[in-house]
């Protein structure tokens, strides 16, 4: 058997799937909800988007493959684990079936150990100081698809070891924001 951080986002799924079928189905409603939030609130998402990894259009279009993925499949989706599992969470699309998953595991399910298995599956581990952190600074000037990591004079990243002071640093930017590394 693979230790954890081994898995998939397929067997990660195909787990979730087996271990808690009763939920598939309003997890299905959940992810084509998302999907459909994505699409309609386009001005909003994007007026207030932050993040400096993937931008809006690519997370549209990962909701759209995930919702294209669900009326095709359909009830399939609900009676076999491995196409949930494949259909869902293999290649990009993962990146939001697995958003979306976390998201209904930590608002919408009413199950206890569905939650918990969430957290153990696919929130970060987070550590008991919160002062062991360290941050980076972007800088998005030009939009999000432009964001660079600030450096120093000899082209250095630089990285803090408190937030306070990263967001003096992000202060002085045109549109800088803080990132928690």
């Amino acid at each position: 058997m693979k230790t954890i951080d081994q898995l998939t986002n397929v067997e990660k799924a195909k787990i979730i799937f087996d271990l808690f079928r009763d939920e598939i189905p309003p997890l299905l409603d959940y992810f084509a909800h998302m999907a459909g939030k994505v699409a309609s609130d386009k001005e909003e998402l994007i007026e207030n988007w932050n993040n400096p990894f993937i931008n809006y259009q690519q997370w549209l279009s990962l909701a759209e493959q995930v919702s294209a993925g669900i009326k095709r499949y359909g009830k399939g989706l609900t009676k076999s684990g491995n196409v949930f599992s494949e259909q869902l969470f293999g290649g990009y699309p993962a990146i939001f079936s697995n958003h979306c998953v976390e998201q209904y595991g930590l608002r919408c399910s009413k199950s206890e150990r569905f939650r918990q298995a969430v957290a153990l599956f696919y929130q970060p581990l987070q550590t008991e100081l919160a002062s062991q952190n360290q941050y980076l600074v972007l800088e998005a000037h030009g939009g999000l698809v432009y964001a660079a990591i600030c450096t120093d004079a000899d082209g250095n990243n630089l990285v803090f070891d408190d937030r306070k002071t990263a967001e003096k640093e992000a202060a002085n930017c045109q549109a800088g924001f803080v990132v928690a590394i």
